[in-house]
Formats: C-alpha cells, sequence, structure tokens
C-alpha cells in the first residue's frame, strides 16, 4: 500500500468516527430532579443544569438561583453553559481542514522529493 492510501484511509476514519459520534447520545444525570445549591426546593435538570454535570460539577442551581447569581456578576459578556462563546470554538474546522491538506502535502513531497 501507498503512503497517500494510508493517510486517506485514515482521514477517512477520523471523519466516519467523529461523524458517528455526534450520532452518540449522551450521558445525562442519575436522576433529572436535584436539589438547588441555594434555595433547596427540588428542581428539574435544564440543559445548563446537564452540561454543568457532564464537567462533573456536582451542586446545581434552580433558574431563579441561577439569574439572582448573574445578575450579581460584574457586567461581561456569559460564556454559554457548553463553554462555546463567541470565539471559543471547538477547532473543529481547523482539524478539517488539516486533515483535507495532509493528502495535498503529501502528493507534493512524493513528486517534488
Amino acid at each position: 500500500m501507498s503512503p497517500e492510501t494510508i493517510l486517506a484511509g485514515v482521514a477517512a476514519a477520523v471523519v466516519i468516527l467523529g461523524l458517528l459520534g455526534s450520532f452518540w447520545p449522551k450521558r445525562k444525570p442519575p436522576h433529572m430532579v436535584f436539589k438547588c445549591g441555594r434555595c433547596n426546593t427540588a428542581s428539574r435538570h435544564s440543559n445548563r443544569t446537564i452540561e454543568a454535570w457532564r464537567r462533573g460539577k456536582t451542586r446545581f442551581f434552580c433558574p431563579p438561583c441561577h439569574l439572582k447569581w448573574l445578575q450579581s456578576q460584574p457586567r461581561r459578556e456569559h460564556d454559554t453553559y457548553a463553554g462555546q462563546g463567541h470565539g471559543g470554538g471547538s477547532g473543529c474546522l481547523g482539524v478539517f481542514v488539516i486533515l483535507g491538506f495532509l493528502p495535498a502535502g503529501g502528493m507534493l513531497a512524493w513528486v517534488f522529493f
């Protein structure tokens, strides 16, 4: 097998695994209700608290308490609950660009060297 074939196969496998991973179900907390860490009321998990649980947090706040906390913070741009606000993306486009140029770079190296 030529190096270009191997590289193309690896790139295709990475893309396929990435696409399959996006369809894989994400983990959810064991209970859909939690006790608020501030007012002790029972509240259902929202997307915000589920993402916090996935990041390893163990203390959650109901929406009214979270809103009070947000209002008490100094004025700044708040990140989204997933941690990917404007300008803080995950870099997937860069990975795909690099994977797209790898076969072309391999062919250029093959031609010139």
